[in-house]
């Protein structure tokens, strides 16, 4: 539409963004745009941004009285979400003078759900085209991604999708929480939740065990050689052969055997009947998704999940890291792509990895294993001086994207059977070779051996029987539950469900694993004590009302994951979906009020 003065209307493309930093992003591969109240405009592009989900069910305007349930909306109202009224405005004065508009949010199901409900609420009527590129945005990127705009009809099932996974959550979240806090009547209100509520039932289930084990004792026998090693008396698998690492199940007696074979072999000779040598070769670990960022720092660092998330941001703010809220652990295979992790390598000081930029192969490149967005890496920014958890947390990731071009590392791993009588002795060793990217990591120990071969006879110089206990399983941590939850498939029999949860990362996403730790923690059904994480009195009162409930299992999560995916590729409706949606939430209220 040409420039009218009567109606203000200008002939440029509305992009819009889904932050500011993604605008900027946008801005730097477009060039030459000045800023403006809430936007930013050169001769051809206009760019304005939300601030996440700028919009939010109002749940204040359907749902209702409190009593009142369940709660079937035939039409889920909005309103803008707090602080955000004044971009809103601008989003939809700029959107009344432009006839086309570029939808540049992330490009997955809530990227696309940001956006068309900030257009269909500012009652936009423009062509909407869509700019979706998983890799990091930079100029080169940003150039392409523009030079090949997709027809954003073709995206219309993704946001039907994306509605309907909102809307779903509102529909559990509301009926059910009302309908459990009705219930119990203790003038509490309780929060149940698709997600949340398969977290709290692994860490009440988890804490039952611990609370049920009953330690039981037993004893190893472990003998002293005369040529400077010991080994474990082996009492399962013949001669050791069976045995592929030391795990004290395969060590076990009962006191009275322990201490009679300790005496009988103590002082006796021996003979080493085997010797392995078996070099090993451990490549270097994948590239940081979200997860497993938080994860390391929170088992390096002792910090929390949501605090990793937060200093992650802060680091993507500065342009020094990619964007954080990924599952992905790749990058893509494109020239563009190889070409910045080589600058980014370059800007760390690190020239003579850049060779192997070209060489890594789909250990690091891997476009099929992108998700919206790709692996966390630096930038070829070189950073200013940073707060110290900045500093921790950056040195992570960068650490892990050079490790990811080192070399192997390469150890031997040796294992030694030596027979005393009728008896055999375990013994396990480990010699570096070559550190490779384990240089950047301490804890690549050596066990060192004193040269042994086969055939050799030795003296047991001592022998003792010691006492051990069998050992409950640990608590949570905010590492192991963010595992567990990536990995939720293991707790699924189903194997269709089980492959749609693997597929789909497990439960929740990267960006809101952390406010799920935090909100069970925020209500009141678990504590954190240090790094470990322990449901409360309350947490079990409710886990043990659902514990046989269906939301109460990651089954929920991949059962619904499967049918959005079918709405995404047309082989089912929202309307459909939400129908099933009411039915579950109907049979789960029914529960409740049975008892």
């Amino acid at each position: 539409m040409k420039t009218k003065k009567g109606d203000h209307t200008v002939n440029k493309t509305l992009i819009l963004a889904e932050k500011p930093s993604q605008a900027m992003d946008l801005a730097r591969g477009l060039g030459h745009f000045e800023r403006r109240n809430g936007y930013l405009e050169n001769s051809k592009y206009i760019i304005t941004w939300a601030y996440g989900h700028l919009l939010e069910v109002d749940t204040e305007k359907i749902a209702g009285s409190f009593r009142n349930y369940p709660v079937f909306p035939e039409k889920f109202r909005y309103r803008v979400i707090k602080g955000g009224s004044k971009q809103f405005r601008i989003i939809k004065d700029l959107l009344k003078k432009v006839d086309t508009v570029v939808e540049a949010g992330d490009p997955g199901r809530e990227g696309e759900l940001i956006s068309r409900l900030i257009l269909e609420h500012a009652n936009s009527r423009g062509k909407i085209l869509r700019f979706w590129v998983s890799e990091a945005l930079t100029p080169e990127v940003v150039k392409k991604g523009f030079s090949s705009l997709r027809d954003g009809a073709e995206f219309d099932s993704l946001y039907q999708s994306a509605l309907a996974r909102q809307h779903a959550d509102w529909l559990v979240g509301i009926n059910l929480s009302r309908a459990f806090t009705l219930t119990v009547n203790n003038r509490e209100v309780w929060s149940i939740g698709r997600v949340q509520t398969p977290v709290l039932s692994m860490l009440v289930k988890r804490e039952k065990e611990i609370r049920e084990f009953r330690p039981e004792e037993y004893y190893i026998v472990e003998a002293y050689f005369n040529r400077g090693y010991r080994g474990k008396l082996i009492t399962a698998g013949e001669k050791g052969n069976e045995i592929d690492k030391e795990d004290d199940r395969a060590f076990r007696l009962k006191k009275e055997e322990a201490e009679k074979i300790a005496k009988e072999v103590s002082g006796q000779k021996g003979i080493i009947t085997e010797v392995k040598r078996k070099r090993v070769r451990e490549k270097p670990p994948l590239l940081h998704s979200l997860t497993s960022l938080q994860r390391e720092a929170n088992e390096i660092y002792g910090f929390k999940a949501q605090e990793t998330l937060n200093i992650a941001q802060s680091l993507y703010e500065k342009k020094l890291i990619t964007y954080p809220r990924t599952e992905s652990q790749y990058l893509g295979e494109t020239e563009d792509t190889k070409r910045l992790a080589s600058r980014v390598l370059e800007s760390l000081g690190k020239d003579f990895l850049i060779p192997r930029v070209w060489k890594v192969g789909k250990r690091v490149f891997d476009s099929s294993k992108l998700t919206d967005h790709h692996a966390i890496i630096p930038m070829p920014t070189t950073p200013d001086k940073l707060r110290e958890k900045e500093d921790k947390v950056y040195r992570l990731i960068r650490r892990r994207f050079i490790g990811a071009f080192m070399d192997d590392y390469l150890y031997e791993s040796i294992t030694v059977i030596t027979k005393v009588k009728n008896h055999f002795f375990f013994t396990r060793g480990k010699s570096n070779l070559f550190l490779g990217w384990r240089e950047l990591y301490p804890g690549a120990k050596e066990d060192n051996l004193p040269f042994l071969r086969e055939g050799a006879r030795v003296v047991v110089e001592n022998a003792r029987a010691t006492q051990k206990f069998t050992q409950p399983p640990p608590r949570y941590t905010e590492s192991s539950i963010l595992k567990a939850m990536e990995k939720a498939h293991t707790f699924v029999n189903d194997e269709n469900l089980k492959k749609v949860l693997r597929e789909n990362s497990g439960i929740g996403t990267p960006a809101t694993r952390a406010g799920i730790i935090e909100t069970l923690i925020s209500r009141g059904y678990v504590a954190r004590k240090r790094k470990k994480l322990i449901p409360t009195k309350k947490g079990f009162y409710l886990a043990g009302k659902v514990q046989e409930k269906e939301i109460a299992s990651p089954e929920m999560t991949a059962f619904w994951e499967q049918k959005l995916e079918d709405i995404r590729s047309g082989k089912n409706t929202y309307s459909s979906f939400i129908s099933e949606i009411q039915g579950f939430t109907k049979k789960i209220i029914g529960e409740f009020k049975n008892g």
